[in-house]
């Protein structure tokens, strides 16, 4: 399927593709698998280690690392006697049935430990590593069998072992248990410490072991072959691009390598499966120096020639029995030198490419070396603890690594001549967008001109015309009430009321369509000062309490009006019904800058209150500006005085 999918991309990725697209999908998509799987597994062995901690039946936590052991010529499925040469040694101690001459040869091991008094619900047994197959018995009384006794053995070599023992099977004191442990004559065995405590730690413990070191494997080595096929197919599509095919067939290697991590039965005899997983190391040491001379855009043929020639010459003497275990670690060591070579050509060529393509390799080939040449330290050791196997963990970060880069790279050269039309689509665009923006900025500064000039031109003949005629029909009243009545204080007649009242509504006219620049203290300070007078000879302290504020955009001439007459208003209704002394007005902001913010103006006095069953036009009118503003007007009243709350939205509605 990934082989047809490769082959499908080089016929449709002819529309551009842009690899800062590729490249993060393809690392997170691998990543994501990995971590799902590692997510799931994790989440099931802590909820299974805290169910063990609320049910832990209170069996004793026993590390037995020693037994006593017993090597036989050949089979025997019953348990020698005193004429076996048994002998104590520590766990876990390697064996080898090599010199018997025996297809399968058998041990046996016995070992001891004692319990104060049996638990009622039995005690579980937990063994990191047991090679290859075998039976328990727990006080001469079978328990359990380890896999198939018969050919074909089981590969468990790297699979820990679980078994539990009920409580009748136990007895207070000491207590012994026996192992029959089968394996291939020609291979080396082994029996890890023995752990024994509760069924549910132990089995925790476990379940663990199995995830890092059989499920993940499986998960990874599937995600490897994914990327392995689909490298290929791409090859098929483009031959001249032999990097693609070498690395694919690096990355299905790696997922052959992974099925000796979990696979219990191999598709081949055992023997011929164990060389060709042993060959199978240096054959990715020879795939991915060829992967890397490609890379590089290199040719060494006389090095190539000598990279196949030291594989097959190596393989030969393996399967050939003719191979030391020392000439096999210096045989490994060889491939893990050549490792460093390809591994600084690659960073190399990679830095040349860019910053990150280098790091991205150095990071994950320096991580696959130093893990192999920790597992190499592992498979020469002569003991068996704990071992945990780390090669196969930087496999995939490595191939998913070069994949990525690999495919980059692939989508850059179809897509060369692509973004070449496509700059030139892109520049045309932006010079057509350019001087769209220039026309549109051309007419709103002819709109702004022919409005500023038609404002000015209504504002001087308002001031010149009607304003000049009402103020002096304000003064001719005024001359004639004092006039008809000389000894009368000097207060307005109604008629001047109206016409002061009428000048001052033009003035707030006036004052609307002129340029604020989006201030409100603007508009109000203007207030201030046309009302500071009248407030003045009404008795009324002003207490201005007005905090600075940002530029608010919704402040058209029409929106200045509506919070004039609205401001306005609240002031009259104060000297005309409230009998205040003093007046307050404050400003603030609420709510998120560029969402929902808003601003408010309140007008606080301490007059006696408005009468609630007495709702004039005045304060309709008040409430209809607000709601043209987009916002809300709020009247609070009692016996101390009255609060009027214009809160409105600080942004300019859209259309």
């Amino acid at each position: 399927m990934s082989l047809w999918w490769g082959r499908a991309v080089l016929a449709r990725l002819r529309v551009p593709v842009s690899d800062r697209v590729v490249v993060p999908t393809l690392v997170i998509a691998f990543a994501l698998v990995a971590w799902l799987a590692l997510g799931g597994s994790l989440s099931r062995t802590v909820a299974t280690a805290a169910v063990a901690d609320a049910a832990d039946d209170g069996a004793p936590a026993i590390s037995i690392r020693e037994a006593q052991f017993c090597q036989l010529p050949g089979l025997s499925d019953r348990m020698p006697g005193a004429e076996c040469a048994w002998q104590t040694v520590p766990l876990a101690r390697m064996w080898s049935g090599h010199r018997g001459g025996q297809p399968q040869v058998d041990a046996w091991y016995k070992l001891r430990f004692h319990l104060d008094a049996v638990p009622a619900r039995g005690v579980a047994m937990y063994v990191v590593a047991f090679n290859r197959t075998g039976r328990l018995f727990v006080n001469g009384q079978y328990v359990r069998q380890f896999g198939s006794m018969t050919e074909p053995l089981p590969l468990n070599w790297n699979r820990s072992q679980y078994a539990f023992m009920a409580a009748g099977l136990l007895r207070a004191g000491d207590n012994e248990i026996e192992i029959q442990q089968r394996a291939y004559g020609w291979e080396w065995a082994w029996l890890a410490p023995v752990q024994l405590g509760s069924e549910n730690r132990m089995l925790a413990m476990w379940r663990l072991r199995v995830f890092w070191q059989n499920e993940l494997v499986r998960v990874l080595g599937v995600s490897t072959a994914t990327i392995g096929l689909f490298l290929l197919g791409v090859w098929l599509g483009r031959r001249t691009h032999a990097m693609y095919f070498w690395f694919g067939c690096v990355s299905l290697l790696w997922t052959l390598i992974s099925l000796d991590y979990f696979a219990l039965y191999p598709p081949l005899p055992a023997h011929l499966w164990e060389g060709c997983m042993e060959a199978a190391q240096v054959l990715r040491a020879v795939l991915m120096f060829m992967f890397t001379l490609r890379y590089c855009g290199k040719r060494w043929p006389l090095v190539e020639l000598g990279a196949w020639v030291y594989l097959v010459l190596g393989a030969a003497a393996m399967f050939s029995n003719v191979l030391p275990s020392y000439a096999m670690d210096l045989w490994y060591l060889g491939t893990l030198l050549a490792s460093v070579v390809y591994f600084v050509m690659l960073v190399r060529q990679g830095l040349r490419v860019s910053l990150l393509e280098g790091s991205m390799l150095a990071v994950a080939g320096a991580t696959q070396i130093g893990l192999s040449g920790y597992d190499l330290w592992l498979y020469s050791s002569s003991t068996w603890t704990d071992r945990v196997y780390l090669t196969h963990f930087s496999a995939p970060l490595f191939v998913g690594v070069v994949a990525t880069i690999l495919i980059q790279r692939f989508v850059e050269s179809l897509n060369a001549y692509e973004r070449l039309a496509a700059v030139l689509e892109q520049r045309v665009s932006e010079k057509a967008a350019e001087l769209e923006r220039n026309y549109e900025q051309l007419m709103e500064a002819r709109r702004n001109q022919a409005l500023a000039f038609e404002r000015g031109r209504i504002m001087s003949e308002m001031h010149d015309g009607i304003g000049s005629q009402l103020t002096l029909a304000l003064s001719l009243v005024r001359r004639m009430d004092r006039e008809a009545n000389p000894g009368a204080p000097a207060e307005d007649s109604q008629v001047a009321t109206v016409l002061r009242e009428s000048i001052e509504d033009l003035q707030l006219i006036i004052d609307s369509l002129e340029p604020v620049e989006n201030d409100l203290l603007t508009v109000l300070g203007t207030l201030r000062y046309r009302l500071q007078d009248r407030l003045g000879k009404g008795g009324i302290d002003l207490q201005w309490n007005v905090v600075d504020l940002p530029p608010l955009p919704m402040l058209t001439p029409h929106s200045v009006l509506s919070i004039l007459r609205i401001v306005q208003e609240a002031f009259a209704n104060c000297l005309k019904h409230a009998a205040a002394t003093r007046i307050t007005v404050t400003t603030g902001l609420t709510g998120e800058p560029g969402r929902d913010e808003k601003a408010h103006i309140a007008i606080i006095d301490n007059g006696r209150g408005i009468d609630g069953t007495r709702v004039g036009r005045g304060l309709e009118n008040m409430r209809r500006r607000a709601g043209a503003l987009g916002g809300t007007l709020q009247i609070s009243s009692s016996a101390r005085g009255t609060e009027v709350l214009l809160m409105f939205p600080t942004l300019r509605e859209a259309g």
